[in-house]
């Protein structure tokens, strides 16, 4: 049996939705929250910690990640070698959990290695939801000298690749593996991109991709083995196409209209709306950009915040995720404060926690601070409300993570 811990003295954000709370007690045991109490706590034996007015708020939840897309370049990132490949995976997943982030869905590329690792304790990272292996069309392969089509091009060194389909029969075939590979959702893209999977791949973001059968297949596939589909889409053609075939979220959606944001809202499908990324390629990450990249990327960079609008205005179900790929992942942070340009700042915190737990099914477990849910729980050294971009510094302003109870971090004075 762990120790019993008391934190004492906390400032309580509990991932709710309500007002904040000071004078706070938090006891943990077991890796469980036992209690939340608004006066000092005193238990024997039990250690004790005084947060001295401190924020506490439930671990947060990152919807979209790829840690392991170390590369804007494809070519570049199949080339490093397994051995580096693992150890820069490895660090970028510490460091989620160093910011704050005590749990990831990964959004393609990472194999169920990664996930025991962290489970078995030589990983000292977040709790992982994986997609493993992503659904693509056809044109997601390269070709050889004659046009001679070549096997799709790994996504790593590990030789994960995608699951490339035509037809409901494939995509069903494709979700079954990448479910055998260990993914905990099935991830199909549903239209074009802003980072493609080949350079093959010349489809824009506002193009449709697989039809409303098609998705329906995966989807299909997905609810028989107890999970759900998460969907790369952009433009109103290829949402509308997922919703009709029952996907649970959509990932991006900056091209949508009110009439389709109107349709999540009615099939209560959870949006994903990932602003960082864009934000990051267009600053920090801009010079590892092609010509091509950047030319997508501006179709797209500023219908973000629209989107999200459109989506809040409808009552959409409104999640948060990052995605960013290659370097500046410690950024991620950055999505909370962006989302805040049009939810509220306690808003913003819920879609990374409460409502992030309830798109990956993990609601009774994980997103709130209260009794019986996982100890799931970071401390921060100032109000978030009055400044979400502390979450975006988090190495610093992060002073102490808990994740299944156990403390993973501690700089508190």
């Amino acid at each position: 049996m762990n120790k019993m811990l008391v934190l004492n003295n906390a400032f309580l954000i509990d991932g709710k939705g309500g007002d904040p709370q000071p004078g706070v007690s938090v006891v943990v045991a077991d890796g469980i929250i036992k209690e939340v109490s608004h006066k000092e706590v005193r238990i024997d034996g039990a250690r004790k910690i005084d947060l001295q007015g401190a924020c506490l708020m439930p671990g947060l939840i990152d919807a979209h990640v790829h840690p392991g897309a170390l590369d804007l370049n494809l070519e570049d990132q199949i080339n490093i070698p397994p051995t580096v490949f693992v150890h820069k995976t490895t660090r970028n997943l510490e460091n989620d959990l160093k910011l704050g982030f005590t749990t990831l869905r990964d959004g393609c590329t990472l194999d169920g290695g990664f996930r025991t690792a962290i489970e078995q304790g030589y990983i000292k990272g977040p709790r992982l939801y994986l997609a493993t292996s992503q659904i693509v069309q056809s044109g997601a392969e390269s070709y050889g000298p004659g046009y001679k089509l070549r096997d799709p091009m790994p996504q790593n060194s590990l030789g994960m690749i995608p699951q490339v389909c035509d037809g409901p029969d494939e995509v069903r075939r494709g979700a079954r593996r990448a479910l055998g590979l260990g993914a905990d959702q099935i991830k199909i893209f549903a239209s074009g991109e802003v980072v493609s999977q080949s350079k093959e791949d010349r489809a824009t973001p506002d193009q449709w991709k697989f039809t409303v059968p098609e998705i329906a297949a995966a989807v299909e596939t997905a609810e028989a083995a107890g999970t759900y589909v998460m969907a790369h889409a952009y433009g109103a053609t290829a949402i509308q196409n997922c919703i009709h075939a029952g996907v649970r979220s959509i990932e991006h959606g900056n091209l949508m209209n009110p009439e389709t944001a109107a349709l999540m809202a009615e099939k209560r499908v959870f949006y994903v709306p990932t602003l960082t990324c864009y934000q990051v390629l267009a600053k920090e990450s801009r010079g590892y950009m092609t010509s091509y990249m950047i030319e997508k990327l501006e179709t797209v960079l500023d219908k973000g915040l629209e989107a999200l609008e459109m989506a809040y205005r409808a009552g959409v179900k409104i999640c948060s995720g990052s995605d960013i790929v290659g370097p500046n992942q410690e950024l991620k942070g950055r999505e909370l404060a962006l989302k805040a340009e049009v939810m509220t700042p306690m808003e913003a915190i819920v879609s990374a926690t409460r409502t992030n737990a309830e798109l990956i099914n993990m609601a009774d477990k994980l997103g709130t601070v209260e009794p019986d849910k996982l100890a799931d729980i970071i401390v921060v050294d100032s109000n978030p409300l009055e400044d979400l971009s502390l979450f975006e510094k988090g190495f610093e302003s992060v002073i102490m993570v808990l994740k299944n109870g156990q403390i993973m971090k501690n700089t508190l004075s």
